[in-house]
């Protein structure tokens, strides 16, 4: 979870708190914020566990869905996770209105991007890869080997 505060659930709340995401026990927390100036731990910051999401039951009063980011939607995250994020919060959304059946793992999509180039591109690009570049590597070697030949030669 991006730009994440960790969560520190209290034993004593008196709701029904479910954490939904957690860290590792490695985890720590940056007091700096945005002006860190190392990922390394450093002398007071927070040792974790801590969670990243939680859910809370208030029984007839209501529930409650905390994520500590914002930013976890934002596309770019979004995509690090493959889509799971948007999946996460919308699994979030379908608890909070009480509809379970419509919590699940949205399918990926199988639609391919194809690379379209015209013939007298492709054409290029087949006798670059498969005459020019060969015989320009073909060439380099020859001189690198008549070059060493030359000094062992004039050495010996």
């Amino acid at each position: 979870m991006p730009l994440s505060q960790g969560l520190i659930v209290s034993e004593s709340a008196g709701d029904s708190v479910t954490e939904l995401l957690t860290t590792s026990d490695e985890a720590f927390s940056k007091v700096a914020g945005y002006e860190l100036t190392t990922y390394e731990k450093e002398d007071g910051d927070i040792d974790g566990p801590f969670a990243l999401a939680v859910s809370i039951d208030c029984g007839s009063d209501g529930q409650i869905v905390w994520f500590s980011s914002a930013a976890f939607l934002d596309d770019m995250y979004n995509a690090l996770s493959s889509g799971s994020n948007s999946d996460l919060a919308m699994n979030a959304l379908s608890s909070l209105i009480g509809e379970t059946e419509a919590m699940a793992i949205r399918s990926k999509s199988l639609n391919y991007n194809y690379l379209s180039i015209s013939g007298s591109t492709a054409s290029l690009l087949k006798v670059l890869m498969i005459g020019v570049f060969p015989i320009g590597y073909l060439c380099i070697g020859v001189y690198v080997i008549l070059k060493k030949r030359k000094k062992q030669n004039e050495a010996g």
